[in-house]
């Protein structure tokens, strides 16, 4: 039977005694004292009762709201230091990241000035090619100045020149015009210190 239930019962008593007992005038009764003493004496004793539990209800309540505080507190730090630590790590990563990206362009770099030099070589060995056909052109004309085969070379190639010039002109249908330059030959000229 719980604390209320007890001072329920105890008030009913005290009720039933009141009721049960003799009219000693208007306003006053006559009540068997043992009895009346009891009854105070389960009275109090509920009331007791009550007031204790209350009490420990009041400090599992407050027990209650400092496990509650403390378990929230560690909740809280948990997951600061969890947020904490996927910062790190996302920190950790973006870093791993980075180099990789710094190692990709290093490499890629590297392959541009091996392409570069590659090809440079190239241009070079294509350079020097074109000199050695020179010199052997060079060489050639050298052989030819001496003789009229040159000189006929030279002056076809002229009246070639001259011919596809006034073709030009008839065939788009153009009047010539004077130029400042027309009474002017092209002339090939030798030079024969080579």
């Amino acid at each position: 039977m719980s604390s209320q239930d007890k001072l329920e019962k105890v008030l009913r008593d005290i009720h039933v005694l009141i009721s049960r007992s003799e009219v000693h005038s208007k306003d006053r009764i006559i009540v068997n004292k043992q009895e009346m003493f009891g009854l105070i004496d389960r009275l109090n004793s509920s009331i007791y009762e009550i007031m204790e539990e209350y009490e420990l209800t009041k400090q599992s309540r407050d027990r209650a709201e400092r496990e509650h505080k403390k378990q929230g507190d560690k909740i809280i730090w948990d997951a600061s230091r969890k947020a904490e630590d996927i910062y790190a790590a996302s920190v950790m990563y973006t870093d791993e990241a980075l180099n990789h990206i710094q190692t990709i362009m290093e490499e890629t770099s590297e392959q541009i000035r091996e392409a570069q030099n590659a090809m440079i070589l190239d241009l070079e060995e294509k350079k020097q090619i074109v000199r050695e056909n020179q010199l052997e052109l060079k060489a050639q004309l050298q052989d030819l100045v001496d003789t009229e085969k040159y000189l006929s070379l030279i002056e076809e190639r002229n009246r070639e020149i001259e011919r596809e010039k006034r073709k030009h002109d008839r065939k788009f249908g153009q009047p010539k015009e004077k130029s400042q330059f027309e009474d002017v030959k092209t002339e090939i000229r030798i030079n024969r210190e080579y």
